[in-house]
């Protein structure tokens, strides 16, 4: 006869698998995410209630990191404590992340001219991104305002620091100013277990101090070191999901002057390669990383460490701070600064979409003047992928595996 732990045993490794399937299945980004995890997770297996989905989601949204990846741990979380939410995180993105490490590592092999049409595809999926996170914006002098300055500072300033200071300005100041619509909650926060959090800031601090130490003496291990320390930072730092993340490493990778890992051409490959891939979209980090530690000059095994890093990096902090509210959520959601702060945050985090479009679109304004092939063809893929994402039926993937075949027969 089966004893309860059998049958907790039996009903983890049943949720496991429906991760797995989950995984594989999931394309499309966060919003397609939370829609399969209704179906699969909620309605058809019934591990918790819409309320409780929509809840943990809620308490995503407020948190810095992946959302989706997040939520789908937060939901193991509650169904069988720290142990099975870890586990649910290793399946939910190892579909991806070794989809994204074959993808930078394939970039060694295969004539780049099969990827050109990606890149304009790729700046499809921003533009529509920008629109569509656009709408989320309120239609508030605050907010707009908010948006504005952010996108603007991150053109001009156009570098990694202006992250931090945009979001926690924009954070003070729609707490500060942002309208009063919650009861002021004076309650000190009760039993809290510090060790996650403490956990993610010593981590922080401890690769930033090892990448200085290391950059002069061990240049061969700073550099694997300093990559983790970008990523974790973005990660530790990121509202808004994957789009937002686009922003970051295109700032910190790309157009960085003292870094400049990728070229804008290789970001924009990887940005269009990632629509091809199920689960999670903060896995562009995996390919980023790879893609570095290749310009770095590191081998093949280089790349995969880089990969590796890239994957841990960004995934860690998010799952740390997933780990230290969870257990508190329930005092934490009573507490109004908290979503009039996030008022701001996402203002702040859809600047800086705007900002990523421009910065992909200006090399085409910097050649309108001759207009050739050259110009005009991926100007026109642009087009088509904005119509189709705009009145699609069929997935995005069936996009990329068009645009690359379009590539390799031109």
């Amino acid at each position: 006869m089966l004893t309860k732990a059998d049958l907790k045993k039996v009903r983890e490794i049943v949720f496991l698998k429906d991760v797995f399937f989950i995984a594989i299945s999931a394309f499309g980004g966060p919003e397609m995410h939370i829609s399969l995890f209704l179906r699969k997770l909620v309605q058809e297996k019934r591990y918790i209630n819409e309320n409780d989905l929509m809840e943990l989601n809620s308490l995503c949204q407020i948190l810095p990191g992946p959302s989706s990846t997040q939520t789908l741990t937060a939901i193991a979380y509650k169904l069988g404590g720290p142990r099975l939410a870890f586990l649910a995180l290793m399946i939910w993105i190892m579909p991806a992340t070794l989809l994204m490490t074959v993808f930078a590592i394939s970039t060694s092999y295969v004539d780049p001219s099969v990827f050109r049409f990606i890149g304009p595809m790729a700046l499809g999926f921003i533009v529509m991104a920008a629109i569509n996170m656009s709408r989320m914006l309120k239609r508030k002098t605050l907010n707009i305002t908010l948006a504005a300055v952010a996108a603007i500072a991150s053109v001009i300033f156009h570098t990694p620091y202006a992250f931090p200071i945009l979001l926690i300005l924009g954070a003070f100041v729609t707490a500060k100013l942002g309208p009063k619509d919650y009861i002021p909650n004076t309650k000190p926060l009760l039993n809290i277990r510090w060790a996650n959090l403490s956990l993610m800031l010593l981590i922080l601090v401890t690769v930033a101090v090892l990448g200085v130490f290391t950059k002069s003496k061990f240049p061969h291990i700073s550099q694997p070191v300093r990559l983790f320390e970008n990523t974790y930072r973005m990660g530790s730092m990121v509202f808004g999901g994957g789009n937002v993340l686009y922003s970051m490493v295109l700032t910190e990778f790309v157009e960085y002057r003292p870094k400049q890992y990728l070229t804008l051409t290789e970001f924009n490959t990887g940005l269009g390669l990632l629509q091809a891939v199920p689960g999670p979209t903060f896995t562009i980090a995996t390919y980023a990383n790879g893609i570095a530690m290749k310009k770095l000059g590191y081998d093949i095994y280089g790349q995969l460490i880089g990969c590796g890093v890239g994957t841990l990096a960004i995934f860690l902090p998010g799952t740390l701070l997933i780990f230290f509210v969870y257990p508190i959520w329930k005092q934490v959601k009573t507490y109004p600064i908290i979503y009039r702060s996030l008022d701001g945050i996402i203002s702040v985090s859809i600047g800086f979409l705007w900002s990523t479009a421009f910065f992909m679109l200006k090399p085409y304004f910097k050649h309108s003047s001759d207009f050739d092939q050259n110009t005009w063809i991926p100007l026109l893929v642009f087009g088509l992928t904005l119509l189709y994402l705009q009145y699609r039926k069929l997935p995005a993937f069936l996009l990329v595996i068009v645009t690359i075949l379009a590539g390799y027969l031109l």
